[in-house]
């Protein structure tokens, strides 16, 4: 469970984030906005990379601002540019990443076997990393945030870049990995999220625009019709105020 009260962020000179309250529990959740919304800042500070300005931001209960240690076991973050040694084997990659954070050494090589076998890698384990396709370099990076077993898994725009078949496999990852945990996918395109997020988290300019379900979404186009847009993206272009 996240917990987000009145958090405001200043970036560069500019209002990132302004009062923003909400709440994340267990499931896949979209956090959708245009470019420069806010989505990755939020996301960082929930990963304890940057510090909140004002507000309150608590995982499980912990403040962020006050137990960094405690946060960064409760969560796993991909962020949407991430490196990984090449000439890696793929076991090793993950073995890295379960030591990184933490991991008792002697359970490094379990956890790594597992967190490969849930994306779907293990078969692959002991090729090297600048072997895998976009859509399989993807599965590693998930691999290695998951691998700690955190109860927050915060994924910031995952699919860029992937052609059609490799976003539908992760998209269908996203939602297993959302059983038993907590899963936010941000994205600027709203067919990322479409008939497999639980609930929607919305951002423009910084601020909380829309809270809901995509059904909900979907009311919000039906009472305010576009041309040439469904419901869900009239209901988007609404929120953004750019219907026409």
């Amino acid at each position: 469970m996240i917990e987000i009260e009145h958090l405001s962020h200043r970036y560069r000179r500019r209002n990132s984030l302004v009062d923003i309250s909400c709440e994340f529990g267990i499931g896949l959740w979209g956090l959708l906005g245009p470019n420069g919304a806010g989505k990755s800042t939020l996301l960082s500070i929930l990963a304890t990379l940057r510090e909140p300005e004002s507000g309150h931001v608590r995982v499980n209960g912990v403040d962020v601002s006050d137990d960094v240690d405690t946060i960064r076991a409760l969560v796993g973050f991909l962020p949407q540019r991430f490196s990984l040694p090449s000439r890696f084997r793929i076991r090793r990659a993950v073995e890295y990443a379960a030591w990184a954070r933490g991991v008792e050494p002697s359970e490094c090589r379990a956890r790594a076997r597992a967190a490969l076998d849930r994306v779907g890698l293990l078969d692959r384990a002991d090729e090297r990393v600048q072997s895998l396709s976009g859509g399989m370099r993807q599965r590693l990076g998930i691999a290695c945030a998951i691998v700690g077993d955190p109860a927050v898994l915060l994924l910031d725009e995952p699919t860029v870049g992937l052609d059609p078949a490799s976003r539908i496999g992760v998209r269908s990852l996203f939602g297993e990995l959302a059983e038993d945990r907590t899963v936010i996918v941000s994205t600027h395109l709203l067919e990322d999220l479409q008939g497999f997020v639980s609930q929607l988290v919305v951002l423009s300019e910084g601020k909380l625009v829309f809270e809901g379900s995509y059904s909900e979404l979907e009311s919000v186009g039906r009472g305010h019709p576009v041309r040439n847009a469904n419901d869900a993206e009239a209901g988007y272009l609404t929120l953004l105020g750019e219907a026409a």
